[in-house]
C-alpha cells in the first residue's frame, strides 16, 4: 500500500509538472484543433449515424495514428530528461526516490495525457456534430472506442520510449526514429491489410500496435456492408479482452525494460 501511495503522489507531481510545460500546450491544443480540421473535409452524410461513424473515424485513425504516438514519444523525452535538465536529481534522490520508481510514474502520466488527448478530442466532435444539426447516434460506445484508442497508442509508443531512454537525450534522433515508426504502424497495416488476415499469435498482426489496434476498432466503425479490403480486416477482427490483455502484456514488459534503462542512467 505504502508503495501505491508513493507512486500517486510522485504521479500527481509529474502531472503537475507536465502542465508547466510549453510542448504540452501544444500538443493539448492539438487534441482539439484536429477535429475542426477534420470536420471540413467531411463529406455529406445521408443521417446521423453515418455523420458520426465518419468523424469518429477520421479522429480515430487519423488523430491516434499520426498525432498521438508521436505526441507521447516527444514528450517522454522531456519527462525523462527533465531533473538532468535542471539539475534537480540530486534533490530527488534524497528523498529518496527510485529512478524506476520515477520512470514508472512518467509513464504512467503520459498514458492519462493519451486518454486525455483522444476524449478532447471526441467530445470536440461531437460538439461539432451537433452545430451541424446531427443527432449522436450511437456516439458514446465510439467515444468508449476512443478512450481505448488511446490506451493502445500508450501502449503502442512504449518501444519508442525505450529508444528515447537508450539514446539519452539525442533529441533529434529520437523524433526521426519516433515518425518512423509511427508510419511503420499506420502504413504497413492500411496498405497491406493481408498483414491483418492473421490468426492471434507470434505475427506481425499481432504484434504490430497499429494492426492490432485496427484490427479491434474497424468492427465498431464499419456495419452493413463492406469493401473486400475491409471484410478481411472484419474476419480477423479482435475481441476487446484480447486486444488489451495483448497490450497489456506488451506495456508490462516494456515498462519493465524502460524502468531498467533508466536506472542504468543513475551513475
Amino acid at each position: 500500500m505504502k508503495a501505491l501511495a508513493e507512486l500517486f503522489v510522485y504521479t500527481r507531481c509529474e502531472f503537475a509538472k507536465l502542465k508547466r510545460k510549453p510542448l504540452f500546450l501544444v500538443l493539448a491544443a492539438s487534441s482539439v484543433l484536429l477535429p475542426l480540421a477534420f470536420a471540413l473535409f467531411l463529406s455529406d452524410p445521408p443521417d446521423s449515424e453515418t455523420a458520426v461513424i465518419q468523424s469518429m473515424a477520421t479522429m480515430i485513425q487519423l488523430s491516434a495514428y499520426l498525432v498521438l504516438i508521436p505526441a507521447v514519444a516527444v514528450l517522454a523525452s522531456h519527462l525523462l530528461f527533465a531533473e538532468q535538465d535542471y539539475d534537480t536529481m540530486k534533490n530527488l534522490a534524497c528523498v529518496p526516490v527510485g529512478r524506476g520508481m520515477l520512470a514508472v510514474c512518467k509513464l504512467l502520466v503520459l498514458l492519462l495525457f493519451a486518454v486525455l488527448f483522444m476524449a478532447a478530442g471526441a467530445l470536440v466532435t461531437l460538439f461539432l456534430l451537433l452545430c451541424q444539426g446531427w443527432e449522436p447516434a450511437g456516439y458514446w460506445p465510439l467515444f468508449a472506442v476512443c478512450l481505448g484508442q488511446g490506451v493502445l497508442m500508450w501502449a503502442g509508443a512504449l518501444p519508442c520510449i525505450l529508444l528515447v531512454v537508450l539514446l539519452n537525450k539525442s533529441y533529434i534522433l529520437s523524433v526521426i526514429i519516433t515518425f518512423f515508426y509511427t508510419m511503420v504502424n499506420y502504413i504497413v497495416p492500411t496498405a497491406l491489410p493481408g498483414l491483418t488476415a492473421v490468426p492471434l499469435g507470434f505475427n506481425a498482426g499481432t504484434l504490430i500496435p497499429g494492426a492490432l489496434s485496427l484490427r479491434w476498432y474497424t468492427p465498431f466503425l464499419s456495419p452493413g456492408e463492406q469493401p473486400p479490403l475491409v471484410q478481411m480486416i472484419l474476419e480477423h477482427a479482435v475481441s476487446t479482452p484480447a486486444a488489451f490483455g495483448i497490450s497489456a502484456l506488451e506495456a508490462v514488459f516494456w515498462t519493465a525494460l524502460i524502468a531498467w534503462a533508466y536506472r542504468r542512467q543513475e551513475a
